[in-house]
C-alpha cells in the first residue's frame, strides 16, 4: 500500500504520520511539502520532496492520499492526486461545500465512503466532536437547534503560529505582570481573541460560517438552526466548545449520558459525568487525543418543555478534529489494523 502525505511538515501531516503507523503497518510513504527537506520525526528521518513533483509526468502513482494544505494549493493538487490514482482525503475547506463530495465524520456518516467514492472532505476541527456528540442524540430524541460557542487552540493557525505563541507566552509570562501588559493586546499569548477571518456582512466569521454549514451538511439538515460563535484563547492544543442544544422531543438527561456513555451507540466519545467538569478541559484532550470529550451535560432552564440542554465538547484539534478522522474515513477503503481508527 503506497500512501502519500501532502503537508507532511505541518503539525497535522506529522499527526498522519503517526497514525499511519497504527492504521497501515509496513505502508510505503511518499512525503511532500513546499520544498525538498528532510522531516525528523519519533527518531525516524524522512525524506520530503517539493509537492510541485507531483505534477511531473513521472509522478508517484498510489492508493491513500492525505491533503493538509491551505485552499489554493488543496485546488491545484487534489485533481492531480486523483489523475495519479490515489483516493484523497482533503483537509482543507476547498471540497466541503461540494455537493459531489461526502463530508464526512467517521462514526457519524462515514458509512457513505464506498468504493465509488475517490474523493472526500474532512470537516473542520470544531465541528468533528460537536457532531459525534450530537449525532447519537438526534437519533434518540430529534434535533431542532443548536448554539455554540468555541475556544479554539493556537495550533490550529498552524506550527508558524503557534512557534510564534510558545515565544512570546514565554517571554510574557516571565515578566509576572498581573495584567498581562506585557503581551501584545491582538495577540494569542495571555490572550482571548475573536477568531474573526473572512468576516463577511453578515457579521460571521468564515470559522463561524463552516460549523454552520457543516453541521448541516453532514447531519443531512439542510434547515438545522444553527448559530456559532468562534475565539482563539492562549492554549496550544485543544479546543473546548459549549453548546445549547434544542431537541424535537423532552429530554430526560440521565438517557443522554447513557447514550453518550455507550461506545455502540456513541463512536469515538467519552462522556465524563458530573456538572462540574472534572477531566473536561482542553488539557485533558491531549490525553485522548482520538476522542471527543464530552460532559457538563445540564438542563436549560429557559426551556419549560425540558426539550433543552447544554453541555460541553472537547477535542484535541490535531488528532480527532483533523488527522484522525482523516484515517478513520479512510479505512472504510483500507481497513485499519488498529480497531480504534476503523470507522463503522
Amino acid at each position: 500500500m503506497r500512501i502519500c502525505i501532502l503537508g507532511a511538515t505541518g503539525l497535522v501531516g506529522r499527526e498522519t504520520i503517526t497514525l499511519i503507523a497504527r492504521a497501515w503497518p509496513g505502508a510505503t510513504l511518499a512525503l511532500f511539502a513546499s520544498r525538498d527537506q528532510e522531516l525528523t520525526l519519533d527518531g525516524k528521518s524522512y525524506e520530503v520532496l517539493g509537492a510541485s513533483r507531483l505534477e511531473a509526468q513521472d509522478a508517484p502513482r498510489g492508493d491513500l492520499a492525505f491533503v493538509a494544505l491551505d485552499d489554493d494549493h488543496s485546488k491545484r493538487y487534489v485533481p492531480r492526486l486523483v489523475e495519479l490514482g490515489y483516493r484523497v482525503i482533503d483537509k482543507s475547506n476547498t471540497y466541503r461545500a461540494d455537493p459531489k463530495v461526502p463530508l464526512v465524520v467517521a462514526g457519524v456518516n462515514s458509512s457513505i465512503v464506498d468504493d465509488s467514492v475517490r474523493l472526500v472532505a474532512n470537516p473542520n476541527c470544531t465541528t468533528i466532536p460537536l457532531m459525534l456528540a450530537l449525532s447519537p442524540l438526534r437519533r434518540e430524541f430529534g434535533l431542532s437547534a443548536v448554539t455554540v460557542s468555541t475556544y479554539q487552540a493556537v495550533s490550529g493557525a498552524g506550527i508558524a503560529a503557534l512557534d510564534s505563541f510558545l515565544a512570546d507566552a514565554r517571554d510574557g509570562f516571565q515578566a509576572l505582570d498581573r495584567l498581562g501588559l506585557p503581551f501584545k493586546p491582538s495577540g494569542y499569548a495571555g490572550n482571548t481573541v475573536p477568531h474573526n477571518g473572512g468576516t463577511d456582512e453578515s457579521g460571521f466569521s468564515s470559522e463561524e460560517r463552516k460549523l454552520i454549514f457543516e453541521s448541516r451538511k453532514i447531519l443531512s439538515m439542510p434547515e438545522l438552526g444553527v448559530s456559532a460563535q468562534c475565539c482563539r484563547v492562549g492554549v496550544a492544543v485543544g479546543h473546548y466548545e459549549n453548546a445549547w442544544v434544542t431537541f424535537d422531543r423532552p429530554v430526560d438527561l440521565e438517557r443522554v449520558a447513557g447514550i453518550l456513555g455507550d461506545p455502540a451507540k456513541s463512536p469515538f466519545v467519552k462522556h465524563l459525568p458530573g456538572a462540574a467538569g472534572e477531566g473536561l478541559s482542553a488539557l485533558h484532550c491531549v490525553q485522548d487525543r482520538d476522542l471527543a470529550l464530552v460532559g457538563r451535560i445540564r438542563p436549560d432552564h429557559r426551556d419549560r418543555d425540558r426539550k433543552s440542554v447544554c453541555l460541553t465538547v472537547v477535542g484535541d484539534n490535531l488528532r480527532l478534529g483533523a488527522a484522525t478522522n482523516a484515517v478513520r474515513a479512510a479505512t472504510r477503503w483500507f481497513p485499519s489494523a488498529d480497531r480504534d481508527l476503523q470507522a463503522p
